[in-house]
């Protein structure tokens, strides 16, 4: 735990406060505050669906760019989530009844903890919601959990900001991850960074939304 936050909190980007949301839609996004990251995934709703796929993240800086392979300046992962609303909110308000998986290596190596890449693996999925103020083209998807450190065997809860923006894959959808117990956290705010921020653009794989009734 030591290592991890001290490797975390070198590097990692401030989080922001993210404005608690219910599982009923607004009329309205709440506009951001000058000067504070302009947060989409604000706006949502429960709704069955799933979203698969994998890929990998050139962060930072979080572009459709590659770094250069010997830096090992990236992350990889695998995921997928199923929503399957049933009526609950949990204390946030987002939406329960979902289930998936979450499987993410980051290769950078200031972030090795015990000698090996940052390994974090899902243990169970909690929630799930569907972003409606999102610019991703086929579905913007928030969700999340319980997740172990597999290098550590630490937990912490965890979410995700998700979106399919099109075809290919790369260069177009996005993806973020941040732990809420420990320091750590790839997403990206710039606003010129397709697609919806905070997501990071992936430089490869796919994410795929398949709406469900």
């Amino acid at each position: 735990m030591n290592t991890l936050k001290s490797l975390a909190a070198l590097t990692a980007i401030p989080a922001a406060v993210l404005l608690a949301t219910s599982c009923a839609s607004r009329d309205n996004a709440v506009a951001p505050a000058i000067g504070t990251p302009s947060y989409h995934y604000d706006i949502l709703t429960c709704q069955g669906f799933k979203m698969t796929g994998g890929g990998r993240i050139d962060f930072p800086p979080g572009t459709a760019d590659k770094n250069p392979p010997a830096s090992h300046e990236y992350e990889t992962f695998g995921a997928h989530v199923i929503s399957e609303p049933n009526g609950q909110t949990d204390e946030l308000g987002h939406c329960k009844g979902a289930k998936g998986s979450l499987e993410w290596v980051d290769h950078r190596p200031e972030y090795e903890v015990n000698g090996r890449p940052l390994n974090l693996h899902s243990l169970e999925i909690t929630w799930a919601d569907l972003a409606t103020d999102t610019d991703c083209k086929e579905g913007g998807v928030r969700w999340g959990g319980i997740l172990v450190i597999k290098n550590t065997g630490q937990q912490s809860q965890f979410e995700v900001f998700d979106c399919d923006n099109g075809e290919p894959g790369a260069g177009h959808d996005g993806f973020a991850i941040r732990l809420w117990d420990y320091p750590y956290e790839v997403m990206c705010y710039d606003p010129d960074l397709p697609p919806a921020e905070p997501s990071c653009t992936l430089t490869g794989g796919n994410r795929q939304f398949h709406p469900t009734h």
